[in-house]
């Protein structure tokens, strides 16, 4: 009886090992090859086991391939309908991946399509997709980046104020860093006054700024850029000032900060006085 009975269990065992198929779940229902799927379900493999660099079930890989028969018979055994591979991708989205891939022919592509209507049919969802047709399709948009950069600069330089447009005063005023003025008196304090301007660098500047690192020397085109934002402050504070009626600015100073990259700001600041001719000891 025990011979019987250890006999019967090795019986067992060599049929379930030559029952169980020589290729994946997987790869049978990416071939179409129902009868090995049913073999490998018979012999115990899990319908939703993940396999290849995709982690793709067998519903994935008949879903990809159009293979509509196994896909019915995958889901009416159970097959989680959507279920995700790596990509975020669910069979819904396989079976309607590469419908312009030359790789399938028209009746292939005809056979994805019924796969995806039937999934969708049986309640076959769109997943979070990161691969595929649909980045395919933006894969362009890295092509764009030059066109955009060559419209944003003809936009900058038509949008250029120009600087004869700029604010200046209407009459002349004495301007002073100190908090006196030689031989007048401050007979009325108006207050702070302030003025400010944002300058950008230019792209061309830049380019001949790096060759005179190279070669040493002043750097001229930094120079002539400080030098302008100051006057374009100084402008700017004066028309302040005269704003509220003084004929002078005393203890003027200077402040400056980069706001962006390859972009700063220029102050000045002092207190707008009027002041008055100091009457002579003598």
């Amino acid at each position: 009886m025990k011979k019987f009975t250890l006999y019967l269990s090795l019986l067992l065992c060599s049929t379930l090992l030559m029952a169980q198929p020589d290729i994946s779940i997987v790869e049978a229902a990416a071939n179409g090859d129902l009868e090995k799927v049913e073999a490998h379900l018979t012999s115990g493999t899990d319908i939703n086991d993940r396999y290849g660099e995709k982690e793709s079930t067998a519903l994935h890989a008949a879903a990809y391939h159009g293979n509509l028969e196994i896909v019915k018979f995958l889901i009416e055994k159970g097959a989680e309908i959507n279920a995700r591979n790596k990509h975020g991708q669910t069979p819904r989205d396989v079976a309607w991946d590469d419908m312009e891939n030359e790789r399938f022919s028209d009746s292939e592509k005809e056979s994805k399509r019924m796969t995806g209507e039937f999934i969708e049919s049986k309640g076959g969802k769109h997943g979070k997709a990161r691969g595929g047709s649909v980045w395919r399709y933006l894969g362009f948009l890295p092509c764009l980046i030059p066109i955009f950069l060559i419209l944003g600069i003809i936009y900058a330089i038509k949008t250029k104020p120009a600087d004869h447009a700029m604010p200046t005063p209407t009459k002349k005023m004495l301007v002073v860093t100190s908090p006196t003025i030689p031989g007048k008196k401050v007979v009325r304090v108006l207050g702070l006054v302030r003025g400010n301007t944002i300058r950008a660098r230019h792209v061309g500047k830049d380019i001949l700024a790096g060759l005179r690192n190279v070669v040493g020397g002043e750097v001229s085109e930094y120079a002539k850029l400080l030098a302008e934002s100051r006057e374009q402050a100084i402008d700017h504070m004066l028309v302040e000032a005269e704003g509220l009626g003084a004929n002078a600015v005393i203890s003027v100073d200077f402040q400056t900060s980069v706001i962006m990259g390859g972009a700063a700001e220029m102050m000045a600041y002092g207190t707008a006085v009027v002041v008055e001719e100091e009457e002579s000891l003598n």
